[in-house]
Formats: C-alpha cells, structure tokens, sequence
C-alpha cells in the first residue's frame, strides 16, 4: 500500500483526476515516462479516487466523521475474512481512507449512485509501512514526530506547536468554511502523543492509535473520531458537548475524564470512567440508539459481534495507568497483557501452545523500564519462559 498511498496522499494527483489543467496534463505526462515501474500503481489509485466524485457543498464536522466511521466499518469487516494481514498493520490500513476524507479541504468526497463500498473496502484494506508518528494537516502536509512521546498543542493564538515548535497557524473565523477542516494525529506501535485540542481537552494517545478532530471547535458538538486507545480529560463546556465516535459506538460528555479502548482488532470497544458522566449510544444500521450512562468507576464493555454492552465496577487504574508509563492488572490473563505490551513496545509474541495465554497474573509494570526487563517480570509472574527468537519477536512456553 506504500507506493499505492503516496499517490492518494498527494494533492497534486488529486487534482490531476478531479479538475485536469493543462500543467497537471504536462506535469504527469513526464512523471510516467520517468517512472514507467509506477504505471499500474498511477492506474489503480485513478481507479480508487473515480468511485468519488467532489461536491461544492460543505460537510458539518459531525457528517465527515460519520461519513468516515461507516467507511472504517466496512473495511473492518473485509479486514476478518484476511486474517494473514499482520494485526500489527491493523491501525495502519485506515490511513489512506482518512487522507481521501479529510486532508483536502477543498475536496469532499460522497458516493456515486453506483459506488461499491465493498470494492472499496477491498481497495483500502492493505497495510502500508512506516514507523513514524505523524501529524496531517488539513493542506495535506505531513509533519513527522520522531520522539517516542510527542506533544502536540492547538493555542489560543492560532499556533499549532509540536514539542515546544510552532509548525502552522490555525485559519481565523473570517476565513470562511476552511476553519472546519480536519487534522490526524497517526500514532504507530512502539510511540504514544499528548494533544491539547483547540477547546483546551487534553487527549492521551496509546500505541496504535489515530485520532481525526477539526482546526476549531464551532459546530454544536465537539467531535473527534477514535481508531485506537486514548485517554480524555475534557474541557467542560455544557452548550457544546464533547462527542468520541468510534466504528461502533460514541461517547458523549460535557466535561469529564475517561478512557476509550477502540482498536480495529480487538473484539470489543471499552470505555472506562474514571470522573463525571458520560453516555454511551449503540450504532445500529446508522441511527443512535440503546443509551447507556456510566458512573465513576464503572466500566462499559461493547461486544462489536453481539452488539451487546456489559457494564461493571472496576479499578479505573488498571485501565488507565498507562498514559503514566504504568500497566496495573489484577487477575489478568496474559493474552491481554501480551497485547497491550505489542502495541507499547512494537514487539510480537507467539505461544508454542495457546493455553498459555488464559494463565492469569497481577502486578506493576514500569513501562520506562527496558522492554527486555518487562518481558522477564512478566515471565516470572505467570511462570513461563519467554524467548527472544528475532530483533522483535518471543516465543512464549512453559
């Protein structure tokens, strides 16, 4: 998909499809002849962008992210039946999708009468490589975050500042409808990202993780889309309430604090509250429904095959300790430990026997800690033996 995104990653080629000039004409033209191996990939994202056709009539924020989100449902669903993808990619195979809808201001994409929604999840369904943590701007610029925590900071000046840098300047109301475009903040395995949203929200992202929010704040809600974990502490405001749409389910709020696990390969969407009131709707076949309200440490656990909800009292730590360097378990089986210790550290396990993984531990882990000083702490706990067989790669046994 790497060579394949380059081309729906680029505003130039963008506009070579959708409003050919002249200098577009000539300026490909001699691209192919010196790049005559990128025939067939310059043939095949012609062929992703024509199933879209543009609309001069602007989308609210809250039409472009469930735009998106029903997009993402589809390519998840093709993503079961292709499941010798490495689940390590998984977050990765949603990028080119969010870059059609939502890196291009000018250009906003809705469906041909004919458009083939499981063509085009089929499409997108490919993983494409790279280990950099990345911002993208809604003008399509592509801002790397090499540290392996970084901050991102939307000010009240307009400066968007990336580690203490400024890197752009937000749009100003009188700009007209570009202040509703959209960013991404792309976090790979192995990275994590701060980000202070523009209304002042502070957002924790997990490994493997994307969140899609606007430049501003302006419509009636708040809304930002979730791929991935994150932690929220959100800036109360009671007349414009703070929404997270995930693929299944959305939270919303008005000031409070809580954590959202919604990974593509995971089996269920978790929401754990840790201060305040959030409420929960249910997605079934577009419309909103099945609310459910969560108090102070209680734990909703969204089965996105069953469509079913479980909500328990928990110890909010053991789900959120992360955004502190920390993983706190209790009683936990290793199959979900070993997951989340993938994700953080961009390392992959394999049991020689899968009953392995139902052993269950409890414990601390220091997550500043050397990745190999975790693996044999959680090697003691659940007394196995963890081998390292390659550069990223263990082999668990008894």
């Amino acid at each position: 998909m790497e060579n394949l995104s380059k081309y729906l990653e680029d505003k130039r080629f963008i506009d070579w499809v959708f409003s050919p000039s002249e200098e577009l004409e000539d300026w490909w033209s001699t691209y192919k002849s010196d790049h005559q191996a990128e025939s067939a990939n310059i043939i095949r994202a012609r062929r992703i962008l024509r199933k879209f056709k543009t609309s001069e009539e602007d989308l609210s924020v809250e039409e472009k992210i469930l735009l998106f989100s029903n997009i993402l449902k589809q390519v998840e669903a093709k993503k079961e039946g292709k499941k010798k993808l490495k689940l390590y990619f998984s977050w990765m195979k949603y990028a080119a999708i969010a870059i059609l809808f939502f890196s291009f201001g000018a250009l906003l994409f809705y469906e041909k009468d004919n458009f083939n929604k499981e063509f085009f999840a089929q499409e997108i369904a490919e993983p494409f490589t790279g280990e950099e943590a990345r911002l993208i701007r809604p003008d399509g610029e592509n801002i790397i975050l090499n540290e392996k925590k970084s901050i991102v900071e939307y000010r009240n000046d307009g400066k968007v500042v990336v580690n203490n840098n400024i890197v752009a300047n937000r749009p100003s109301d009188n700009q007209g409808k570009s202040v509703t475009q959209l960013n991404q903040l792309i976090i790979p395995y192995g990275k994590t990202s701060e980000v202070v949203l523009p209304d002042g929200t502070k957002v924790v992202l997990n490994a493997g993780s994307r969140l899609v929010y606007p430049e501003v704040f302006k419509d009636k809600n708040r809304e930002v889309l979730l791929v991935g974990e994150a932690f929220f502490d959100v800036e109360h405001d009671s007349e414009h309430p703070f929404v997270v749409q995930t693929t299944d389910i959305r939270i919303q709020v008005l000031g409070t604090r809580f954590n959202v696990s919604a990974y593509p390969a995971d089996k269920t969407i978790e929401t754990v509250l840790t201060e305040g009131k959030v409420r929960l709707e249910k997605n079934n076949a577009g419309i909103f429904s099945e609310s459910i309200d969560l108090n102070p440490n209680e734990l909703a656990s969204f089965n996105k095959s069953t469509k079913k909800a479980l909500v328990l009292s928990v110890d909010t730590e053991n789900y959120t300790l992360w955004k502190d360097g920390l993983f706190k378990f209790e009683s936990t089986d290793l199959n979900r430990i070993v997951k989340k210790l993938e994700r953080y550290y961009n390392i992959h396990f394999h049991y020689k026997d899968p009953i392995l993984g139902t052993i269950r531990i409890s414990g601390k882990l220091e997550l500043s800690e050397n990745c190999e000083e975790i693996v044999n702490s959680v090697a003691t706990a659940a007394s196995v033996s963890i081998n390292k067989k390659g550069e990223n790669y263990y082999e668990i046994e008894k």
